[in-house]
């Protein structure tokens, strides 16, 4: 669910606000419902409502909702429009929770044009997951592989190119439009994921709630099942990306560590086409997490 308000600031300035709303799980119908417990609560609590015909648009604020978002898996911010022009493309779609994650998570968003580290690779033995993974590009099997990654900042988004050892497989990252609107949007070949991002407990997790091939919507039951999250653990950004599918079983499961490397990082020596594509939106020059 989305609010936005658009109008002028003082000095004549087009400026835009939104508030957003994500609902996981089964929670999402129970909202209409929690008016009116937020209604008996604040009676309760001796603020009864004046009685009455009126406008009753300051009878329950925001704020009388918290308590009641707080034990299920409902999630809330603000964003504005000015502000995110600048920042990089999770920053945009995550907006006040953004500032949330560790510094880990948010350099490799914000800052990092390359980075390094290590992985353990996991793939189904099922023949039609074998062929689900060659189709997308993931890299066989490993218990321990060196892992490369690239951010290049492009007008459309941000292509990761993944190289595991010798193996390399890129993605189109972008903000989605229209129904997919405030998603982030993955693209593999003709295979496109539309994911919320879910900022929670120092961890930021990908939940898929769109795909379609060569553009053409399909249905959810159809597709994957990803467990897909970023988190820090010892001071080191880590990942964790497992697909399956209900009739291919695993699919692909790689998980392990990353550090910014190359120009906002280590030391490394990189190519000058490496540090055409450092991303425009780094507002921090060393990163060691």
């Amino acid at each position: 669910m989305f609010v936005e308000v658009e109008g002028s600031d003082r000095a004549g300035a087009i400026v835009k606000r939104s508030w957003h709303l994500l609902a996981e799980g089964n929670d999402g119908p129970l909202i209409p419902s929690m008016a009116v417990e937020a209604l008996v609560r604040k009676a309760l609590a001796g603020h009864q409502p004046a009685p009455g015909a009126r406008a009753a648009v300051r009878d329950l604020e925001l704020r009388d909702y918290e308590a009641l978002f707080a034990g299920k898996t409902i999630y809330t911010g603000f964003r504005n429009e000015p502000a995110d022009r600048d920042k990089s493309l999770y920053a945009v779609l995550l907006g006040d929770a953004w500032h949330g994650l560790p510094r880990e998570i948010r350099a490799m968003h914000d800052c990092t044009t390359m980075a390094a580290g290590r992985a353990r690779v996991e793939r189904g033995r099922n023949v039609l997951g074998w062929l689900m993974a060659r189709m997308v590009g993931f890299p066989g099997a490993s218990e321990d592989i060196p892992v490369h990654v690239r951010f290049d900042t492009e007008k459309d988004g941000e292509t990761w190119t993944r190289t595991f050892g010798k193996h390399s497989f890129s993605s189109l990252q972008f903000a989605g439009r229209g129904r997919s609107q405030r998603l982030l949007c993955e693209r593999f070949g003709p295979l496109t994921f539309a994911m919320a991002l879910v900022a929670e407990d120092g961890r930021l997790a990908l939940v898929l709630r769109r795909w379609s091939f060569f553009g053409l919507p399909l249905p959810m039951w159809l597709g994957p099942r990803s467990t897909s999250y970023e988190t820090v653990e010892d001071g080191r950004f880590r990942f964790h990306v497992e697909i399956s599918h209900p009739l291919a079983g695993m699919i692909a499961c790689y998980r392990g560590w990353l550090e910014p490397s190359g120009p906002h990082g280590s030391s490394e020596i990189v190519s000058p086409a490496s540090l055409a594509s450092s991303r425009q939106s780094c507002a921090v020059h060393s990163v060691q997490p």
